[in-house]
């Protein structure tokens, strides 16, 4: 059995005997299950549900990263968890998952599926942005925060509105032009979030690194709720949880927005790029990621160029946050001065 994927030019395949992985990934996918241009770049990917072969594994040991073990310094890399084995072969665009647990076998092959993804992504010009992405009335905003910093939880309370649209809940995509794009994979909440969504399109998730999680269809709100065209000249909120009364907002310093652009899209810092996997030190490799380190370094300081930075300060009322920000944003966007 299989699943085919379709990611801008790249064409995706699973291809696995285990039917509920397949069905769970189809899901979280859903917005990618039709081709929007033809494809010119194939991935394969192979997942099966038994015992990994560890004599397979090649290569000298690299370093260890989320609790995996990397091997292997040139263009075949493999992982070595504790009860799971990750391997891609970057010259034939393929990987395999080998687990006996149907639970690590979705979720290495879910981040499996998003490095290689992100990879042909970068390598066309798209780049990705850990933040919340969505688009108020037209004007497209980005949400910076920390890992489990809630980018989640206010993205489906903004959403409770529908003209707000989103991007995506955890890497938009940035263009050569600083434009944004949307990368919309399902929604993932802590655990106990989500109260009022109904079951059906909810799921839970038992991650080996950041413990149980909520998944949200992206149906949920349905596909039309995607943003369907390029953002320009975005709003970037750079947010923190403070102890404050009520929400604010302070413009940023511009020199310091840079840097900190540059530092989350160049170096990609918290986008699950799975680096173990595809950092590769053969000449292929060194000339990959230079021309990836230069492309997205464009793509910073293009949105940056084009963008207004701002502090965001929250509070723990969440719709409270909500609804100051869609005023600011819609205040700005009238006024012209965002």
């Amino acid at each position: 059995m299989s699943l085919s994927l379709f990611f801008g030019l790249c064409r995706l395949t699973i291809h696995s005997t285990n039917e509920g992985l397949l069905d769970r990934l189809a899901r979280d996918f859903s917005y990618f299950a039709a081709p929007r241009v033809k494809p010119s770049d194939y991935v394969t990917i192979r997942a099966e549900l038994r015992e990994p072969d560890w004599s397979v594994i090649r290569g000298r040991y690299l370093f260890t990263h989320f609790n995996g073990r990397a091997y292997g310094w040139g263009d075949r890399r493999w992982v070595r968890y504790a009860e799971s084995l990750v391997a891609y072969d970057a010259a034939a665009n393929q990987g395999s998952v080998t687990s006996p647990d149907e639970e690590l076998l979705y979720h290495y092959t879910y981040y499996l599926m998003i490095a290689l993804v992100g990879k042909q992504l970068d390598a066309h010009g798209f780049h990705r942005f850990h933040a919340l992405g969505v688009s108020v009335t037209g004007q497209a905003a980005l949400f910076s925060m920390p890992i489990s910093g809630g980018k989640t939880t206010l993205g489906l309370t903004l959403m409770e509105d529908p003209a707000v649209s989103l991007y995506s809940e955890d890497t938009p995509l940035i263009d050569s032009r600083g434009l944004v794009h949307p990368f919309a994979p399902r929604l993932s909440l802590r655990d106990g979030h989500g109260a009022g969504i109904p079951e059906r399109w909810i799921r839970i998730k038992s991650d080996p690194v950041f413990g149980r999680k909520t998944l949200v269809d992206v149906d949920y709100y349905g596909q039309h709720r995607v943003a369907a065209t390029p953002g320009q000249s975005p709003l970037v909120f750079w947010s923190i949880k403070s102890t404050q009364g009520k929400p604010s907002v302070r413009a940023m310093h511009p020199l310091r927005s840079l840097v900190w652009l540059v530092y989350y899209i160049v170096i990609g810092k918290d986008c699950p790029q799975r680096a173990e996997v595809l950092l590769r030190f053969s000449p292929g490799g060194i000339r990959m990621i230079a021309g990836l380190f230069f492309r997205r370094l464009v793509a910073a300081v293009q949105l940056w160029r084009n963008s207004r930075s701002y502090r965001f300060y929250m509070t723990r009322d969440v719709p409270a946050n909500a609804a100051f920000i869609k005023d600011f944003i819609r205040e700005n966007t009238r006024s012209g001065r965002a």
